[in-house]
């Protein structure tokens, strides 16, 4: 969305999204207008399509690839057309099909959508440097994202970065349990950065609040505003802080969103899969497992029975990358 705001600045920005999260695109500027689905409603997914489809579009940008989001495609008109990403099954959907490419982190593969109709991006997506941040990378820890660099032009911030003071935010929570790292580890991780002096606060949902509540019991000094801010309000706080450590998982995002430097716990999921910190200050820590991924998202519990991805790794491996990545 921030492409197109610069390819075409003058357009008007409609974005279809899940609920509570388009007051965020609204407020950083990104969308013009939002209409929030809720999937779990018919009447209100059916209020929804009823909208778009009464409106002629200039041009639709579809990232989704399930079968019923084409079929809504196919009640939707776009003068330019209608993109989305090439399946064996849904020609008769869209107008103009991109071959995803997999090879790269899903950033990419989001902007690569803009390729057939943005002479820019289809230029740069024949570069040396995007193809260098689609390099292979295997287990090691931590793995180090500082270079090479993302481009401007791929960037996902969208807040000024500027540090107040020495604060670091935690975020121990995952819709999926097994993409936690251990309260264990997160609780001697807070005592650490207290003793060395920074003031730490836990950050997560709504559903979040009780992990994040618990360890603010356990450690003396540390806060939490788990559940109390909505999506941009997380931003902007990142946007003050020193950095944050966390799991795979949305607040990961939120921090590139604000230029937070990141120190990512990765466990069931592995960075082949497309999904990283996409951001140029971030390393993630994690165990190199033959029984890594055991699914595209985590799982409830883990497979074997051990959590070794998870419980293997300690708070002072975390602890080095952390001040590692803030020496430089």
């Amino acid at each position: 969305m921030k492409r197109i705001r610069e390819w075409e600045p003058e357009a008007r920005l409609t974005l279809a999204c899940r609920p509570n999260l388009g007051a965020f695109f609204l407020q950083s500027g990104l969308a013009d207008e939002v209409i929030e689905v809720d999937k779990k409603s018919g009447e209100g997914r059916e209020r929804a399509l009823k909208y778009l489809s009464e409106k002629e579009w200039d041009v639709i940008f579809c990232p989704h690839e399930s079968p019923r989001t084409a079929t809504w495609m196919r009640r939707l008109r776009a003068k330019r057309g209608k993109v989305g990403f090439k399946k064996w099954w849904n020609g008769p959907f869209f107008d103009i099909r991109v071959t995803k490419p997999a090879h790269l982190p899903d950033a990419l593969r989001q902007l690569s959508l803009l390729a057939p109709l943005d002479a820019r991006i289809a230029e740069n997506f024949g570069s040396d440097d995007v193809e260098a941040l689609g390099k292979p990378v295997d287990q090691s820890s931590p793995l180090d994202y500082r270079r090479p660099e993302i481009p401007a032009w791929a960037s996902m911030q969208v807040r000024p970065h500027k540090s107040a003071g020495k604060r670091i935010f935690l975020a121990p929570g995952s819709v999926w349990a097994t993409k936690r790292w251990t309260e264990r580890g997160y609780e001697e991780l807070a005592r650490s950065l207290i003793a060395r002096g920074y003031a730490v606060e836990l950050v997560g949902s709504e559903q979040e609040r009780e992990i994040c509540e618990r360890l603010s019991r356990r450690v003396k000094g540390v806060t939490s505003s788990a559940g109390k801010t909505s999506l941009g309000q997380l931003v902007d706080l990142f946007s003050t802080g020193t950095a944050l450590v966390c799991n795979d998982s949305g607040a990961m995002h939120a921090a590139a969103a604000a230029g937070l430097p990141t120190i990512a716990v990765f466990g069931p999921t592995v960075l082949t899969q497309g999904f990283r910190p996409w951001q140029n200050q971030a390393m993630v820590v994690q165990r190199r497992l033959e029984c890594r991924p055991c699914g595209k998202h985590g799982s409830e519990k883990c497979p074997l029975g051990t959590h070794a991805c998870m419980e293997g790794i300690e708070a002072g491996e975390v602890l080095e990358a952390l001040e590692s990545l803030l020496k430089n």
